[in-house]
């Protein structure tokens, strides 16, 4: 009997240990990484970061208003907002000159502010509103196969916002602006621009024609006005903007949960004064990281087309860990393990793989390339009962298994 208590109890200790260690900052660029932490709890913390856009371009008259991105297809469209004609523009991605104009038929410019892409539709976010009193928001959705005659006609999906029960005008200093949007997943995710909390909130509503209440999912302290969003091919989430104070910022969320995309990582990045860049309006992903960002006419300030680069951020963890779980290119056996563990590698590459204690400590380290078996001897380890954790790393992604060693 004592001996049962005294297993339970050890179990418990280790249970809730493990229970701990679990959960934390997962990202080593973190001023509180957590070697140990297994499922990413949203707390890193980073030092302020500062970046300098990339100058392309000056746009063209044509679209100084530029308030959307979308790329697609090695092409890059954008448009004006409020009061501008209905049309989008294919803009070159080296010069900034305008290389196609589309009419947009079966709409009107009440307020476009973004834009978002499937594999074979676009759509255009109607939902500016900064008095915060509309309740004709619109997103027109287009067919991309329509854009080379130079006439698309746009379906129409209307919202209005689930918790939004105030509509009083209240100009500029409304919560329920809203300047950005993506699809991802079946679905439309849009993002207020809150004037009055310097907060966005996360809605996701479906991509089909009809109307609906756009539900609200999550929110976060942005610090400043969010104007452009989009979702990288490996799921980073970009959020472009400004603040109060004359500041361009840009926030980066993954490896997040599901599609809680505040769930995981946020990382603030500063991108200087607007005296440099304008007012920065909307942002896109291309491929490796890379993308475009505009800003439109302010003031005495040029619009202009701009690039990034931002996977040093992201750090090859831009996916959830479930995710990350359903492409594992590795099997680990046996697990428990004793004087040995396997690490079966199903596909070529690059790997860094290491074993950590409970505590984070760094046991043992190796590098290996190709695909097959490797063997650990874990005997000159001088391991002891309990849990342990195997991390393998490649240049895209970080997977880690929860190991048990048991001592004979």
């Amino acid at each position: 009997m004592i001996n049962k208590i005294l297993l339970f109890s050890i179990g418990l200790f280790l249970s809730t240990n493990i229970s701990q260690a679990q959960l934390g900052c997962t990202d080593p660029l973190a001023n509180n990484y957590s070697a140990l932490a297994m499922i990413n709890d949203g707390t890193c913390e980073y030092s302020t970061t500062n970046y300098s856009l990339n100058e392309i371009a000056v746009l063209p008259t044509q679209v100084i208003e530029t308030s959307g991105l979308a790329f697609f297809d090695n092409q890059l469209w954008t448009h004006n907002d409020a009061g501008n004609e209905d049309k989008i523009y294919q803009i070159d991605t080296t010069d900034g000159t305008i290389l196609n104009t589309v009419i947009i038929a079966n709409s009107n410019n009440e307020d476009w502010e973004d834009l978002a892409e499937d594999d074979t539709h676009l759509y255009i976010g109607d939902f500016g509103n900064n008095d915060g009193d509309r309740m004709d928001l619109k997103i027109y959705k287009v067919l991309k196969s329509q854009l080379a005659s130079g006439i698309a006609t746009a379906e129409v999906i209307e919202f209005s916002f689930s918790d939004q029960i105030d509509f009083t005008p209240s100009n500029n200093n409304t919560d329920y602006d809203c300047e950005a949007f993506f699809f991802h997943n079946d679905s439309l995710h849009l993002f207020s621009k809150n004037w009055a909390d310097q907060r966005t909130r996360h809605y996701v509503m479906p991509s089909e024609p009809g109307s609906y209440i756009a539900q609200l999912r999550e929110s976060m302290d942005v610090q400043g006005l969010i104007t452009g969003a989009d979702i990288s091919d490996d799921g980073v989430v970009g959020l472009i903007g400004y603040n109060f104070s004359g500041v361009n910022i840009a926030w980066l969320c993954f490896d997040y949960q599901g599609t809680n995309f505040f769930s995981g990582n946020k990382r603030k990045i500063s991108l200087g004064l607007a005296l440099e860049n304008s007012q920065t309006e909307a942002i896109t992903f291309r491929e490796g990281g890379y993308g475009y960002v505009s800003s439109e006419q302010f003031a005495s300030l040029d619009a202009k087309l701009l690039s990034f680069h931002s996977e040093q951020w992201t750090n090859g963890m831009s996916t959830s860990i479930g995710e990350l779980e359903e492409k594992e290119p590795f099997k680990v056996f046996p697990n428990p393990f004793s004087n040995h563990v396997n690490v079966l590698l199903e596909r070529g590459g690059e790997f860094e793989i290491s074993l950590f204690d409970i505590n984070g400590k760094l046991l043992k380290r190796e590098n290996y390339t190709g695909k097959g078996e490797l063997n650990w001897d874990v005997n000159t380890l001088l391991l002891k009962s309990g849990f342990y954790f195997l991390e393998i790393r490649n240049d895209e992604n970080i997977w880690r298994k929860k190991l048990v060693f048991q001592e004979k």
